[in-house]
């Protein structure tokens, strides 16, 4: 008798030491989806500043170099964050990112290039030269959201 409830005993302490390690694994994807969406929003937040510099005329010049060298970093990021494939739940990336993973390393990489030539001019000064390389990494980061992203009407903000 004291075998059997030794048994049960055991089984229900194996049972819910597994528990922690099942929630963590099923909350994993939301998990890598919100890092990802994080390294995007700083991209994104940073390609604002420099765009708001430059339309407003702000007296920030210096700063753009710093905005462009945060840019980078994201962008060195972006191959890492969609390693693990969660294309499901509150996320706009498409199956495709991981379907076709070679095209998308390489536009990742492409983002990589046209922001480090973006640091490069940020140190110039010239304005005009900041803007064409702005409008580079803009295009290589639109060049990737329309294969690989969900369109706006389909984003999941919109189900919310």
């Amino acid at each position: 008798m004291t075998s059997i409830r030794l048994t049960i005993a055991l089984t229900v302490l194996g049972a819910f030491c597994l528990l922690p390690f099942n929630a963590a694994f099923a909350q994993s994807d939301s998990a890598f989806i919100k890092y990802r969406q994080h390294v995007m929003d700083s991209m994104g937040a940073n390609m604002g500043a420099i765009g708001t510099i430059l339309k407003e005329k702000l007296p920030l010049k210096a700063n753009i170099e710093e905005h462009a060298v945060a840019v980078h970093a994201a962008t060195t990021l972006i191959a890492s964050a969609f390693k693990h494939k969660a294309a499901e739940g509150m996320t706009d990336a498409k199956a495709k990112i991981w379907e076709d993973s070679m095209d998308f390393a390489k536009k990742a990489k492409d983002a990589e290039k046209a922001s480090a030539h973006l640091i490069s001019v940020a140190k110039t000064g010239d304005m005009a030269a900041i803007a064409e390389a702005v409008k580079g990494v803009g295009k290589t980061c639109g060049g990737c959201h329309k294969e690989f992203r969900k369109p706006k009407e389909e984003s999941y903000k919109n189900k919310m």
